[in-house]
């Protein structure tokens, strides 16, 4: 190697490594830059979910219900009751009602159901007045008011009266003497989508 070749390969190497040196030391200035920073704190947000509450008769279950009752019925004879379904909750809700009857004597039974508020005549010949609620059943034993798929609507804090009336048709067999028959109506809620 002559006298400039070695000169020169130092100068290089040198340079090379100042080079460096210097491009970490920006990289370690760079990071101590300070920068100004701000925030906002939202806060107060409330969220509550609302109730479905059905009511009938102003009560949650009615173990009791003997407004319907009636005995020595004979054909022709007929007996009503009015329950007033009540929307307690938040939301709007629908509802539909459905029945179920023992005995020969249920299924031998003719259903009338309307809206009014209070039923018509006494003893063995209560009624109901006014028109038949729409998708109301004939019969006990399926849908009774409304049904699964057209239910009826109640806004929240609203109700509403359906009466009732449970018939014994005048060409009732006479093999349905002496029996009895034990009536249950159940009515289901839905939030309104």
């Amino acid at each position: 190697m002559t006298e400039r070749h070695r000169w020169h390969r130092p100068r290089w190497v040198r340079l090379r490594a100042a080079l460096a040196l210097g491009a970490v030391g920006c990289l370690g200035v760079a990071g101590t830059f300070a920068y100004w920073t701000d925030s906002v704190p939202v806060s107060g947000t409330t969220i509550t979910t609302g109730t479905l509450d059905l009511k009938v008769n102003g009560s949650d279950s009615l173990p009791s219900y003997t407004s319907l009752s009636i005995s020595n019925m004979v054909p022709g004879n007929s007996t009503a009751a009015v329950l007033t379904v009540r929307n307690a909750g938040t939301v709007p809700l629908t509802y539909y009602a459905t029945s179920t009857a023992s005995s020969n004597l249920g299924s031998a039974l003719t259903t009338k159901v309307t809206g009014a508020t209070s039923t018509d005549g006494s003893g063995n010949a209560k009624t109901c007045s006014g028109t038949t609620l729409p998708n109301s059943g004939t019969a006990f034993g399926g849908n009774l008011v409304g049904t699964k798929s057209d239910q009826r609507s109640l806004s929240a804090g609203s109700s509403e009266t359906v009466c009732i009336q449970a018939t014994l048709p005048s060409t009732a067999s006479s093999s349905l003497q002496g029996l009895t028959s034990n009536v249950t109506l159940s009515f289901e809620a839905s939030q309104v989508i």
